[in-house]
């Protein structure tokens, strides 16, 4: 299961819902905000928080895992591979995703799978979070991008 994390609830709320049901399903974040150690810290934090709340068994650490390469030059500010993503999907699938979280989760999911992290025999469920509304405040990047 690959999403964009930001704010780190998303990625608690998934890895302890997961792992709390014995689900077997890795997750994998993309981040959107932080470098890798302060993003997986500040989920990893929320994990133990959640699971606590919820009386679940502790969760092991290394099941919080968030890829650092896609931020670029910070929240909120467009990335090239943002905007392929974003455009792409819109083309071919339908489907709006916003620049500013699964924008860039998706820019991830695409980096990765052609770095070869993900095989062509993983099955791969995307987390689409919403917020197309967003995409009307960066109006100017997509201009050129429509096929």
């Amino acid at each position: 299961m690959v999403h964009a994390t930001g704010s780190a609830g998303t990625q608690a709320g998934l890895v302890v819902g997961i792992e709390g049901s014995d689900g077997g399903i890795p997750i994998y974040g993309i981040s959107v905000r932080n470098p890798r150690d302060k993003q997986e810290s500040d989920v990893y934090d929320l994990v133990v928080d959640t699971a606590e709340y919820v009386g679940a068994d502790e969760i092991a650490r290394d099941k919080v895992v968030a890829n650092d390469n896609y931020v670029g030059p910070g929240y909120g500010q467009p990335t090239s591979a943002m905007v392929e993503a974003v455009s792409l999907l819109a083309r071919t699938e339908g489907i709006l995703l916003d620049p500013v979280y699964s924008g860039k989760g998706m820019a991830g999911l695409i980096g990765e799978i052609r770095k070869g992290t993900f095989s062509k025999d993983e099955n791969i469920v995307f987390v689409h979070t919403g917020g197309s509304a967003a995409l009307f405040a960066y109006e100017a990047l997509f201009e050129n991008n429509v096929a």
